[in-house]
């Protein structure tokens, strides 16, 4: 048994990497594919090895976008010992073994089966670039094999475990077949998270297929504050005229976006005048800002806008990401 535990022990170590073997294994002329099959609405991916000798232990890593695929499980029929998945940012690593004094792996044989929640739209590739083999003498080999299988948008696969029943939930997953926002790796929309106006810069720069800027030109005070991702949404906003910064030349971006602010921006991007003569009917019409009020009749005349169940269009309350998306869809369809 001590020497059992020994062995084992071993291989994990070789197997996550941490030593590196310098005979080469059998396994250095195996070649490897990538099988892709859905069921319900799941992705799941084949790891197979061909031409296998003796293969006591894998390691490899995948990559794929995170915006688009979230990993759920892995699986494997092989019998050992099997180290939990690593997550970095857009890889996977995982590693097995077998246990005790057998033979490895012989012939054509699936490594691992993974499966992944569609969380996002678009094809989008995963790929097989390293593997490392160990056979039963302890042997190991690194191969690169740069094998690709590409999953395709298939608008049916999309699913999240957190809009079940939510009221947007038929325009989320619209918006994000339409490609201006994505879920989480988690495999959730969070879709009553309130949303900042970097955020919503982008989501209306997508939206709306606007050629995006470098964003090296924003000249506000606190442009170092704009998170790397958004800068070349905001400057496009901002160059479109679609979103401004404050009086005191700051911009804002990781501020809640309120209700009023989106009404303005809506309305900047449909070019439509803010002359509407309709007379407000909300309970709390008083608390919209001067500013913001002809801009919130004609959203309101045109459907995007409107009010909650307590007759209130609360000007002031930050936005949420399902709010978000369901202005932006009627913005869409106007």
């Amino acid at each position: 048994m001590k020497r059992k535990l020994l062995m084992l022990l071993s291989i994990v170590i070789l197997v996550i990497g941490v030593s590196q073997g310098t005979v080469m294994a059998k396994e250095e002329n195996a070649t490897f594919e990538l099988k892709l099959s859905h069921s319900d609405k799941d992705v799941k991916l084949s790891i197979m090895g061909h031409g296998l000798k003796d293969m006591y232990a894998y390691d490899f890593e995948l990559s794929y976008d995170e915006n688009i695929l979230s990993f759920n499980k892995v699986e494997t029929s092989i019998k050992g010992f099997s180290v939990n998945p690593i997550l970095s940012a857009n890889t996977i690593r995982i590693a097995h073994t077998k246990i005790g004094e057998v033979s490895g792996e012989k012939g054509d044989v699936e490594l691992s089966a993974i499966t992944f929640k569609r969380i996002g739209s678009g094809t989008t590739p995963i790929k097989l670039s390293n593997i490392k083999l160990v056979d039963s003498k302890l042997d190991m080999v690194t191969l690169e094999p740069k094998v690709t299988a590409m999953v395709n948008d298939n608008l049916n696969l999309l699913t999240f475990k957190d809009v079940k029943g939510h009221w947007a939930e038929a325009s989320i997953y619209e918006a994000v077949r339409l490609g201006f926002v994505t879920g989480y790796a988690d495999a959730t929309f969070k879709p009553n998270l309130e949303i900042t106006r970097a955020e919503f810069a982008a989501m209306i720069v997508r939206a709306l297929q606007i050629k995006t800027s470098d964003g090296k030109g924003l000249t506000f005070k606190d442009s170092k504050e704009i998170p790397v991702w958004a800068r070349t949404y905001v400057q496009t906003a901002v160059e479109a005229k679609l979103i401004t910064g404050y009086t005191d030349n700051t911009f804002g971006a990781n501020k809640l976006i309120t209700r009023s602010e989106m009404s303005a921006i809506i309305v900047r991007a449909l070019a439509k005048e803010t002359s509407s003569n309709i007379k407000l009917q909300f309970s709390d019409v008083d608390k919209i800002p001067a500013w913001a009020i002809p801009s919130v009749k004609t959203a309101v005349e045109l459907g995007i806008m409107k009010g909650n169940t307590q007759n209130q269009f609360a000007p002031n309350a930050p936005a949420t990401r399902a709010e978000a998306v369901t202005v932006i869809l009627r913005m869409l369809k106007v």
